[in-house]
């Protein structure tokens, strides 16, 4: 094989490594965290496909004079240095809309599991302590709630969609940038002040990306204008929400719950005060790979190397401009 695709961490499904030899081009998997085996690694290799959290920077892009595309492993691309790679005529390209269904799913999981406190229920029946505990314990309905959502695009839609059609629950949205039509389709009732939105809400739920404007967007202010009793879900990034002010909020109760699929650093460190509190419930950032969404964004991923390795344009570039400077390294 003529051509060389560095997988930074092995793609979420066989599948894609398969459609890569079929197009003539060979995976290399780097499965570990250190950056070094993959700057290694990465000498005579056309594509690099990386996995979320590892952080493709500078270092690693001039590690490869003959690379001409990064993809990343989902739709989020705050993991590469974008602005090094177009200067360096390197093109990027992510993969939209494959997450819409299971993030939206696994976020209203996460509702339900905070609301019903699911895993207390599971460990207190476990060690046989539930039976005497049931008296007085409070779970709520998600039925009829006001859900406030941070972020309407794929995936915030999708999520006040479902949240709408299944549990009649008042949707409220904040996203400077939606397109109107898009909230009026899905029955979201759209917010121009965040801190208006967040005093509405009986559950927060983060759906945006993360960028410069994003990230710790919801601090302690942001949290202290929330109900007494609200519920905080964040199946997006771990950085749109602080978590030192989160703890403090589940500490004195004015929140009464945490579902968290997302965190940073990520794992996070054993004696993070977060971890000992039993009503955060966390899942380790799997939100978005589902046996389905997996194999379609590992075929994407290799579909999207495949093309941009013979001079063609991608589908999903994100940052086109790459292939029109001077430095520009798109073949042919």
């Amino acid at each position: 094989m003529s051509q060389r695709a560095v997988l930074w961490r092995p793609m979420y499904d066989p599948s894609g490594h398969d459609l890569l030899r079929d197009a003539g081009i060979e995976p290399v998997v780097v499965d570990t965290p250190d950056a070094a085996q993959v700057i290694a690694a990465l000498g005579k290799a056309q594509a690099l496909w990386v996995r979320t959290p590892e952080r493709v920077t500078e270092a690693v892009l001039d590690a490869a004079p003959g690379l001409v595309v990064v993809s990343t492993s989902g739709f989020g691309t705050d993991n590469v240095a974008i602005p090094a790679a177009t200067a360096r005529g390197i093109l990027v390209v992510n993969h939209l809309g494959f997450g819409r269904t299971p993030v939206a799913e696994h976020s209203i999981m996460l509702m339900m599991a905070c609301l019903k406190r699911l895993t207390w229920g599971d460990g207190a029946v476990r060690d046989g302590s539930a039976w005497s505990q049931r008296q007085g314990l409070e779970v709520f309905e998600l039925e009829g709630r006001t859900v406030g959502i941070v972020g309407l695009g794929y995936i915030g839609s999708e999520l006040a969609r479902k949240l709408r059609a299944a549990f009649n629950c008042t949707v409220l949205a904040y996203d400077p940038y939606v397109d109107m039509r898009l909230a009026q389709a899905v029955g979201a009732e759209m917010q121009a002040d965040l801190k208006a939105m967040l005093g509405q809400c009986d559950i927060l739920a983060m759906a945006a990306e993360l960028t410069d404007e994003t990230r710790n967007m919801i601090g302690a202010g942001e949290l202290a204008v929330l109900p007494a009793g609200a519920v905080v879900v964040n199946a997006a990034r771990g950085q749109l929400i602080d978590l030192d002010a989160l703890d403090a909020a589940l500490a004195d109760g004015r929140i009464r719950a945490a579902g968290l699929d997302v965190v940073f650093p990520e794992p996070l460190p054993e004696d993070h005060p977060l971890l000992a509190r039993d009503n955060v419930v966390f899942t380790p950032h799997t939100a978005g790979v589902t046996k389905e969404a997996s194999k379609a964004l590992a075929q994407s991923a290799a579909r999207q190397i495949a093309t941009a390795l013979k001079g063609e344009m991608p589908p999903f570039p994100v940052n086109p401009e790459a292939w029109g400077t001077r430095n520009s390294r798109r073949p042919g």
